[in-house]
């Protein structure tokens, strides 16, 4: 009797297969990232909050080995674009804040989190993907790295909430810290930009219940295309303060 061939795996198990290899390599660099969060932290809680994790971090890429033994596949990681950005903002954190303050310690707690919540929804969606595709033991494996994930969000939560940052809203701002941009320089008055905008929108039924501008809607009457860009006045909308002044006095 000849051997039954493997089934070509599904679109749906293919991708779960690369959700794998990509959550792989985010926990592969998870642990650099932690290991200098922990090193610029200044507190011993937070501190531990991090080495604690890291640890974890190696059961849940050992799982994630585990996990590609029973799948057959070879422990391939796969660039993650989504946590790449992650790690870019907690850079970006430790480079924009000063050394042992309370405000470093609170946006690190935010970097983090951003981490975990990626991680949360990552691990929930396999855990479902493989249970639905009947790999009853992957699924357990993943269902305790996400928990190990919620648990690490609600400490780091804790934390926050506790004296961090109470601490940092307290704290000065320094001299280094831009001030907030000036908002009344900002305008979106450009006519190209406006006409391009109209052309591209002409003929449009502007939402439910509006009467469409190939309809013979007038082009400033309420619900038309035009009338998203333009005041009852007639005038482009986001113009600066006092133009439609300058323009009644010439």
């Amino acid at each position: 009797m000849a051997t039954q061939e493997k089934e070509t795996p599904s679109g749906l198990e293919r991708f779960y297969r690369t959700m794998l290899q990509e959550i792989y390599w985010c926990e592969l660099h998870l642990r650099d990232v932690l290991e200098n969060m922990e090193e610029r932290a200044s507190t011993d809680e937070l501190k531990a909050a991090f080495r604690t994790h890291r640890k974890e971090t190696d059961d849940h890429v050992t799982r994630l080995e585990k996990i590609f033994y029973l799948e057959g596949m070879g422990a391939q990681p796969i660039f993650c674009v989504g946590m790449q950005g992650l790690f870019d903002e907690g850079w970006q954190v430790i480079d924009e804040t000063e050394e042992g303050s309370a405000h470093r310690d609170a946006a690190l707690i935010v970097a983090a989190q951003k981490v975990e919540h990626y991680e949360i929804a990552a691990y929930g969606s396999l855990s479902t993907l493989a249970k639905t595709l009947g790999f009853q033991e992957a699924t357990d494996l993943l269902a305790q790295t996400l928990a190990e994930e919620k648990k690490t969000d609600g400490i780091l939560t804790r934390l926050a909430e506790g004296d961090i940052n109470i601490d940092a809203s307290v704290e000065p701002a320094t001299e280094s810290q831009l001030p907030p941009p000036d908002t009344e320089s900002i305008t979106t008055d450009s006519e190209p930009a406006i006409n391009a905008m109209k052309e591209a929108t002409a003929g449009m039924d502007a939402g439910a219940g509006s009467q469409s501008a190939r309809e013979g809607t007038e082009a400033s009457a309420p619900g038309s295309a035009d009338a998203l860009l333009v005041d009852d006045s007639g005038e482009p909308k986001g113009r600066k303060r006092g133009s439609s002044r300058k323009a009644s006095n010439q």
